[in-house]
C-alpha cells in the first residue's frame, strides 16, 4: 500500500488499484497499463481524493495483465462500490 504522498513509489505494472481512505474503505477503482505512470503527473481524480480524504489515502494495487484489466476494474467497481467511481445523476 503506498500514501498518496509517495506516488512515486508506486509499480511500473499494469494493473487495477484501489484508493483507500483512512478507515479502510475503498473510495476509488481505476485501471492503468502502467499505475506508476497513470498517477505520476497528477491524477484526474487526485483533488477529489484530496478534498474527500486530505493526504491521508492510499493507493492499493494488484498486477494484471493488459487484456484483463477492464474485466477486473469491473469486478472491484462491482464489489466495492466506491463512492468516486459513481456519478451523481443529473437533477430533471
Amino acid at each position: 500500500m503506498v500514501s498518496i504522498r509517495n506516488l512515486q513509489d508506486l509499480p511500473k505494472v499494469s494493473g487495477i488499484y484501489q484508493v483507500i481512505d483512512e478507515e479502510g474503505e475503498v473510495i476509488y477503482v481505476g485501471q492503468a497499463k502502467n499505475i506508476h505512470q497513470r498517477w505520476k503527473n497528477g491524477h484526474h481524480k487526485l483533488s477529489e481524493i484530496i478534498n474527500l480524504c486530505g493526504v491521508n489515502a492510499y493507493i492499493e494495487s494488484i498486477e494484471v495483465s493488459e487484456n484483463l484489466l477492464n474485466r477486473a476494474e469491473n469486478m472491484a467497481i462491482s464489489h466495492f462500490r466506491p463512492k468516486l467511481n459513481f456519478r451523481t445523476p443529473p437533477i430533471v
